[in-house]
């Protein structure tokens, strides 16, 4: 995951971030529910830094579908109290540290997002090589929000991108333009996947959650996604 706690915009300006709060502790929290082992790994081996919008109950309200249940100022509580205990969120492993080998042992990888994700992950050499070797060994991988942006670098031997044509949902540039980060951003990154080739797909109301099952890639578009990119990563794991 991130270990950047801002984004720079195209107007010189830093813009504070880091991973977003619901899409650590949701999957996480259902994953050892499932009797999984957790690991995390950031860049550099750096404790990550949650988005205090992804703390703040108005935010929280914003940035899920209307007329979903309020429980945010719940979630807000529990997702801060999580993320200031959760043992190994506090001394993750260095990305650079992960081998061909130890990847190998895990049943599957979980890239979660936040903007912090679009600043560090698509540039970071050794993510790049953990995701190869991910769809080179056939795990699941899924991945939410802005943590897409780790795929954008991939190549194979002929320099294509090897998610071509593959089936799958991010953040969406209709939601990007209604943060105040609107025409500001370095990139977009519904737009960077689908230039690629991927054949992206969105939920029919903005905020609202998609989950997009293609081979062993599963993504999902936004922080209300994260339940279901749980569930089907679970179901997908044999959980």
């Amino acid at each position: 995951m991130t270990k950047s706690k801002s984004l720079g915009l195209l107007d010189g300006q830093q813009h504070a971030s880091g991973f977003w709060a619901e899409e650590f502790v949701v999957p996480y929290e259902a994953f050892v529910a499932a009797g999984f082992t957790v690991d995390v790994a950031t860049i550099g081996g750096v404790r990550p830094t949650p988005d205090a919008g992804s703390l703040d109950p108005r935010t929280i309200g914003y940035t899920r579908p209307q007329g979903s249940p309020d429980n945010d100022e719940a979630n807000a509580a529990h997702w801060r109290e999580a993320v200031e205990t959760i043992e190994v969120l506090q001394k993750p492993a260095n990305v650079s540290d992960l081998t061909r080998e130890k990847l190998a042992a895990y049943d599957g990888v979980y890239i979660s997002g936040g903007h912090g994700a679009m600043d560090d992950l698509p540039h970071d050499p050794d993510m790049t090589r953990v995701v190869r070797w991910i769809l080179e060994l056939d795990k699941p991988l899924a991945v939410v929000c802005h943590g897409q942006s780790a795929l954008l670098p991939l190549r194979d031997s002929h320099s294509r991108w090897p998610l071509e044509g593959y089936r799958m949902t991010a953040f969406s540039h209709d939601e990007e333009m209604v943060t105040d980060m609107a025409g500001k951003l370095p990139f977009v990154l519904q737009v960077e996947l689908e230039r690629l080739g991927s054949k992206y797909e969105k939920a029919p109301v903005i905020w609202g959650s998609c989950v997009v099952e293609d081979r062993n890639l599963i993504t999902g578009q936004n922080p209300y996604s994260s339940t279901a990119l749980a569930e089907t990563f679970i179901k997908r794991l044999g959980g």
